[in-house]
């Protein structure tokens, strides 16, 4: 078995806002003592990230990588960061430029996407089969706190792969060891996208009846934020919706479309009821068909100001030349 020290030499697979900020936490943490290869299909956020690594001492090499290969083959830990299952499957075991031909032995695949829990087992028992480690790792929290390192980490898999991964799990963020093995943490995962969605279009319902009615939606904001009602998402996007009338993408819309549907059904194969979680779909597929699918999933409220002819976010849109 590899050495379990400490220190890790760290490899990040899609360096959009999430997997960005995850790789320049990483760089300035003191458990990555190289950070191997940052890797991204946008050829400008490699070398963004290859010279924030070189700045900070942890470059492997004076290039940044132009291939999987050059990116992961001295990483003791490799992070998968991408948008969907297929993304995954691709970069995971796509061929000869995949991450199971080119990870060293002994190393370990932690895989943070979204990815159905029967997708996390089946991954885990083929790089086990290839001698590497595996952890079932989705993350919640958003880029600001995966930049500062206080992500909610949920992590499964073997006693082996999960003690090799915590020095890195650790430095993302607060880890919950979940068990039942690789899937089990992306089905807790896809739980947490329940809350988080209804929640989320809960706060757009909430704004928008305020702004209906005639309530002034920051004071609403405001005293839902000191009531028993308060949360995460309240706080986060309800700002978001009262400022921002087309904020920079952080989380996309659509992922809340392809979580819960994913969620729909595993629950109907469970015979389990989730009449709110329904509600919810059908709320961000209205998002999307609005063509709200790739901005902010704070956009949601744009479905209420359709269906109310009431905007929650009074702010105007500067023109081109206007300050």
């Amino acid at each position: 078995m590899t050495d379990k020290c400490e220190k890790r030499c760290v490899a990040v697979m899609g360096i959009g806002s999430m997997g960005g900020s995850i790789a320049r936490h990483l760089i300035d943490s003191p458990c990555a003592n190289k950070v191997t290869g940052a890797f991204d299909v946008v050829q400008s956020l490699v070398r963004e990230l290859h010279q924030y690594a070189v700045d900070s001492g942890k470059a492997q090499s004076d290039r940044p990588p132009n291939s999987v290969r050059s990116a992961v083959e001295f990483a003791d830990c490799v992070i998968l960061m991408l948008s969907s299952e297929d993304q995954c499957t691709q970069l995971a075991f796509g061929g000869c430029a995949d991450l199971i031909t080119n990870m060293k032995k002994g190393s370990c695949l932690i895989c943070c996407s979204t990815v159905k829990p029967e997708w996390a087992k089946r991954a885990a028992e083929t790089f086990s089969a290839a001698g590497i480690y595996y952890v079932d790792c989705p993350v919640s929290g958003g880029p600001k706190r995966a930049r500062e390192g206080e992500l909610t980490v949920m992590a499964a898999g073997d006693v082996d792969s999960l003690e090799y991964a915590m020095p890195v799990l650790k430095a993302m963020g607060k880890v919950h060891k979940i068990s039942g093995g690789a899937g089990a943490a992306s089905k807790v995962k896809m739980i947490n996208q329940l809350v988080a969605g209804v929640n989320l279009c809960a706060t757009a319902e909430a704004l928008a009846l305020a702004t209906k009615s005639g309530i002034d939606p920051k004071q609403m904001y405001e005293v839902v934020n000191d009531s028993a009602a308060a949360s995460f998402m309240f706080e986060d996007r309800g700002l978001r919706m009262i400022e921002e009338d087309d904020p920079e993408p952080q989380m996309h819309l659509n992922n809340f479309v392809s979580d819960l549907r994913q969620l729909s059904i595993t629950a109907r194969s469970l015979n389990c009821p989730l009449p709110l979680a329904s509600a919810a779909l059908q709320q961000f597929k209205c998002g999307e068909a609005l063509g709200y699918g790739r901005k902010d999933d704070s956009s949601i409220v744009k479905v209420y100001d359709s269906l109310t002819q009431v905007k929650v976010c009074q702010k105007k849109v500067a023109k081109a030349g206007e300050e």
